[in-house]
């Protein structure tokens, strides 16, 4: 799963991703965000465009709020699932972070856990392939556009903290993914391209809360 990630500030995403900026709206950095909260996107709807998406999907078609899980969709559902495969094809996006978190257990009770910031190799952003979709509060006329990241089995590196893991994209496959020009066979294999031997994990302190967390990274 991936229900944890760290994301720059917006100037220096559009800086270093060529994207323009959606609003004019300040949004800083943050190295703990949880679902609910928005993170930063390009879509295949504005693919060149820094737009800011809440990280809990709500299908267009959902009367209220799901008060299931929707802010992970495994790939294998993905075709079959009605949350997920009215879509596909449709409303494709790229979740742009500096890394995701995975919680190593240290006990059998699971008392004991070893934080780790995860992240792309040779990449400044770590991508994860997603799916986006907007939905009206019919009570209130509320609009919210909402994404989910998509996870798939873990490879040979994850395998010792997570059995999932994101759907991770270099830029030329974030490109694919969000490309309505490419059918839908070559987007779904672009988000099996990589393999292993991908990512850089990192140790992870605590520093108070669990919402104050800094990188220690190895060198």
């Amino acid at each position: 799963m991936c229900g944890r990630v760290s994301i720059s500030e917006q100037t220096s995403i559009a800086k270093e991703l060529h994207l323009k900026l959606a609003d004019d709206l300040a949004r800083p950095g943050n190295i703990n965000v949880p679902p609910t909260l928005e993170l930063p996107v390009f879509t295949d709807e504005k693919p060149s465009e820094l737009q800011y998406l809440s990280w809990t999907l709500i299908p267009f078609w959902a009367k209220e709020k799901p008060k299931f899980s929707t802010f992970n969709a495994r790939i294998e559902n993905l075709k079959e699932s009605g949350s997920w495969k009215h879509l596909l094809g449709k409303k494709h996006c790229v979740v742009i972070t500096d890394g995701f978190y995975e919680w190593k257990k240290l006990d059998e009770k699971v008392k004991k856990k070893q934080a780790y910031l995860i992240r792309m190799k040779g990449m400044r952003f770590t991508l994860m392939a997603g799916l986006w979709d907007t939905w009206i509060d019919k009570n209130t006329g509320e609009l919210i556009n909402s994404c989910t990241i998509i996870t798939k089995p873990a490879n040979k590196e994850m395998k010792f903290l997570h059995d999932r893991m994101p759907c991770l994209l270099n830029l030329d496959d974030a490109n694919v993914w969000v490309n309505a020009k490419f059918s839908l066979d070559e987007r779904f294999a672009a988000l099996e391209r990589l393999k292993d031997d991908l990512l850089e994990m990192n140790f992870v302190t605590k520093v108070g809360d669990i919402d104050e967390y800094k990188y220690l990274f190895d060198q």
